[in-house]
């Protein structure tokens, strides 16, 4: 024995030593092991409640320093309304109607300064207002202009009395003349007082869009009747609840808005930065809570069917319940927060910290059937499966810190959690269950029956080379799968898509200008951002470019004259009125009666008239006959209520003379696009739908080859996947490097260490071969599954490697030593602790947070690979290197007789 391998023994010997005194201590002092233990958990309890705070944030998942995200904070630093907000999507059948729930609801809205900071609706601005129209295009503005000549005459007909009798007065002008020159066409304008009359007699009205009837047909669209309501909410960071009661406020809002006459008829929906991050994290915490207590549950049945003692399984729940509770406190003390991922933290406990109490609880039974007493027994399982637990725990804490050195700091925080968790679980097994185990004296269970052991232990000793073929093939065919797999770390495809702010979300991704997947740059001035402007507006994937140039109207040389032509023309007969009274009951009873005689009148014509005009007046002569008395007045408003606003902004949009200049744009505008400093933001949409990541990546790339400052949702989704994927290879690589020197270390032999990992590498191979065939994407949650595979898995693969070491020693002949290895209590152990551990992970997969659920599923279907390739391949291979090492083995020389 060279003198390194001297230094080893003693110091394998010394840490054998440390393990056995360490639960023999417990087990002589149990009552004072179980006291300190209650206090430390007490004090941990009550440190976590004051000191462990939850980051809300999934930007924050990503280290600071990274490019993408010194550019996000850049640009939220010139633009803090780019962040943080909640926007209520307004839809109606048209635009006045959606105008005016819209500022309503702001109204209401901006009554909660408990909780709203700032509410706003952009498209309410008097500044639209006066210069709309010189936004139109040229010719649309000059087709709007022929039209609005040819209704003069209606024109002047409302603008003199915007109510039911200037209604009837302007219907008989067109009957009589069948004037073509209307807002609409007559048959048109007669179908849609048809249907707004219709929605009075059956209690719900809809108001009618005069602004709908002078818009060219193809502005009048869903999209075009679109209103936006933009909120600023008030945020507490450190709850879980940081925007439920912002987001909470705008529903009552919306609530309040659509039981009044203006709500009538429009959809309101929040969506927005707040609302998505809220549901994401309300979800979150409900699926944590669910998935910790079934796996608490779930934990303790398992063990019940692979231990049968119930006072021992009561040891392993107290330990696991007291240590969660310190590691709580570790968790406090050590980061100081938890995040998205980290939240499972208790499930991950409750999962990995039942694999110490199994083992040990396990080879204590063990111990008693072979007849040492409770006391003896208690510190002997220490003593043989201690060693194995420390390099479990030890590879285990090499697979949860392989996030810290990456960008990952999501998955780096899990991590530390975690690990500092596992010492938790280790010291607190080692000492508290062996002392429990003593005071409460827990029997030797029901042994399996041994029969069966047998015969499972004889079949894979006969068939091992089988074994080994089968699983060498399945390895080819997990690797050829390897290309179906793909990693999507876009946040909105792990939520709940039929919640409201993500079907929301994803419905306003359809349309390319309402599209929240734009890209921003930050640009030293407005020169700048109009070249780069320039630049972009060429890339095929680019659907749009914004600057603060946009929101001044072009070719206004062209415009303007028409401008001054429809003043011209249209001034008298839309000159202000004198306000007059409106109509009383009287009034609206003479007003509805000419309206039925005007409509009888052209009805009862023998003149040759429009097919389609008769059919739209016999389709409101019927609907104003269902209207009652009583419904008279809400006619009034329905039909002839947009009427003053059209017309208001008709007269303000001509009487425009002068060009806009960037002075005219309101400071509020001017603030969207314009930082205090001087810098400008450049704002690209996309072409389509880009929801899709590969989609979502070309867009980004395409900007990011021109504008590397760029950012942005397509941004930060594309270079976190990028982040992901690296951090994903790089802990990988880190996991297998560490745990290689760490095996060789303690085992001292090459091959020792490739039989631990030998099967960990197959169960890889098969998870990710299953997550490309079954299409679970790795994204920002399950992409840890490959790097805890190998932390957690080798621990089966230890404890079979070393019990398997140890039947070697103790002379285990060639054809029993697979079934000595099988019938021992190492691999139910391994078998109840892997259960346990996959059934808590699996809980996860109840989630509604895909995350959180991919994560449960690809988790427990790893775990559930490696007890597969730890009790059946592993233990073939095994069979496989003994035999053959016996067989290389000299035989010993004999020695001829002595005369």
């Amino acid at each position: 024995m060279t003198e390194r391998q001297g230094v080893l023994d003693r110091m394998a010997d010394f840490g054998r030593a440390m393990i056995g005194g360490l639960g023999a201590l417990s087990c002589r002092k149990p009552k004072v092991t179980l006291g300190v233990w209650v206090l430390l958990s007490v004090l941990a309890g009550w440190y976590s409640a004051d000191n462990l705070t939850m980051s809300t944030s999934t930007s924050d998942m990503i280290a600071p320093d990274t490019a993408f995200r010194q550019h996000t904070e850049e640009y939220r630093q010139a633009f803090p309304f780019a962040d943080d907000q909640i926007v209520v999507v307004v839809d109606s059948p048209s635009p006045d109607q959606s105008d005016a729930a819209a500022v309503r609801l702001a109204e209401r809205m901006s009554a909660r300064t408990d909780v709203l900071s700032a509410v706003e609706v952009p498209s309410a601005d008097p500044y639209f207002h006066r210069y709309g129209l010189l936004f139109l295009d040229t010719e649309k503005l000059q087709d709007l202009a022929t039209r609005l000549a040819g209704a003069q005459a209606a024109l002047g007909a409302l603008n003199a009395a915007p109510n039911l009798q200037g209604l009837a007065d302007l219907l008989d002008l067109i009957l009589t003349h069948a004037d073509e020159g209307a807002p609409a066409t007559p048959a048109e304008l007669l179908n849609r007082l048809a249907v707004s009359t219709a929605t009075v007699a059956d209690g719900h009205p809809v108001p009618l869009s005069w602004t709908g009837l002078v818009q060219a047909a193809d502005e009048e669209d869903r999209a075009a009747n679109r209103r936006f309501v933009l909120a600023r909410p008030i945020l507490d960071n450190s709850s879980f609840g940081r925007g439920r009661p912002a987001v909470t406020a705008v529903h009552e809002a919306i609530g309040a808005v659509m039981a009044e006459p203006v709500g009538q008829g429009v959809e309101m929906r929040v969506t927005g930065a707040v609302p998505l991050r809220q549901t994401e994290l309300d979800t979150v915490a409900n699926s944590a809570g669910l998935a910790t207590i079934l796996s608490f549950i779930l934990v303790s049945a398992v063990l019940i069917a692979g231990m049968r003692s119930g006072r021992l399984i009561a040891c392993i729940m107290v330990v696991l319940l007291l240590g969660l509770t310190l590691s709580a406190g570790a968790a406090a003390l050590t980061v100081g927060r938890l995040n998205l991922i980290s939240v499972t933290c208790a499930v991950m406990f409750f999962g990995l910290g039942d694999d110490y109490g199994g083992h040990l609880g396990l080879r204590y039974q063990e111990e008693l059937r072979r007849g040492l007493p409770p006391l003896a027994a208690a510190i002997e399982a220490v003593r043989a499966v201690g060693p194995a637990l420390v390099l479990s725990t030890l590879c285990a804490i090499i697979g949860f810190l392989s996030f810290v050195p990456t960008a990952y700091l999501g998955l780096a925080e899990f991590g530390v959690i975690s690990a500092v968790g596992m010492v938790v679980a280790l010291l607190i097994s080692l000492s508290l269950l062996p002392a429990l185990i003593v005071l409460l004296r827990p029997g030797p269970g029901v042994p399996a029956p041994e029969r069966e052991d047998r015969g499972f232990a004889g079949w894979v000793s006969r068939h091992h080379r089988a074994i080994l073929a089968l699983a060498g093939a399945s390895a080819v065919l997990s690797m050829a799968a390897l290309p179906l797999v793909r990693l999507d770390v876009n946040p909105l495809n792990l939520q709940d898509e039929t919640t409201e702010a993500v079907a929301t979300y994803r419905d306003l991704a359809t349309t390319p200008r309402t599209s929240p997947y734009s890209v921003n740059i930050l640009t030293p001035d407005l020169a700048a951002a109009q070249a780069l402007a320039e630049r972009l507006r060429g890339l095929p994937e680019s659907g749009g470019v914004r600057t603060f140039a946009s929101f001044i109207p072009k070719d206004q040389e062209a415009k303007l004259p028409i401008l001054a032509d429809m003043s011209l023309l249209l001034g008298p007969s839309l000159t202000a009125p004198v306000e007059s009274a409106a109509l009383d009951q009287g009034g609206l009873e003479r007003a509805v009666a000419t309206l039925k005689t005007v409509l009888d009148g052209y009805r009862t014509d023998k003149r040759d008239g429009q097919p389609e005009l008769r059919t739209a007046v016999q389709s409101l002569d019927r609907a104003l006959a269902r209207v009652r008395p009583t419904q008279f007045a809400t006619l009034d408003g329905a039909l002839t209520g947009g009427v003053p606003p059209l017309l208001d902004r008709l007269r303000e949009g001509m009487a425009v003379e002068q060009p806009v200049t960037a002075a005219d744009v309101p400071d509020s505008l001017k603030a969207r696009w314009i930082a205090a400093d001087g810098r400008a933001r450049v704002e690209v949409l996309p072409t389509h739908d880009i929801s899709d990541s590969r989609a979502m990546a070309d867009f980004a790339d395409a900007v990011l080859a021109v504008a590397p400052n760029a950012t942005g949702a397509p941004v930060t989704v594309t270079e976190a996947a990028r982040v992901v994927g690296s951090s994903f290879l790089e802990a990988t690589a880190l996991t297998l490097v560490l745990m290689v020197l760490l095996l060789v270390a303690v085992q001292r032999s090459v091959t020792g260490m490739v039989l631990i990992l030998a099967p960990l590498i197959l169960a890889a191979l098969w998870t990710m071969a299953t997550a490309g065939l079954l299409d679970i994407p790795f994204n920002f949650a399950n992409v840890i599954v490959i790097p805890l595979l190998f932390a957690l898995g080798v621990s089966s693969s230890i404890h079979m490697v070393t019990r398997g070491q140890d039947l070697v020693r103790e002379g285990a002949s060639d054809s029993a030593f697979g079934i000595e290895l099988l019938v021992t209590s190492t691999p139910r152990a391994v078998l109840v602790s892997t259960l346990t551990t996959s059934t808590a992970f699996a809980t996860l997969a109840l989630s509604n947070h895909r995350g959180l659920s991919s994560m449960g599923v690809l988790l427990a279907v790893s775990i559930t690979y490696t007890v597969i390739s730890s009790l059946v391949v592993l233990p073939a291979l095994m069979i496989l290197w003994h035999r053959w090492r016996l067989r290389r083995r000299p035989a010993a020389p004999v020695r001829s007789p002595t005369r």
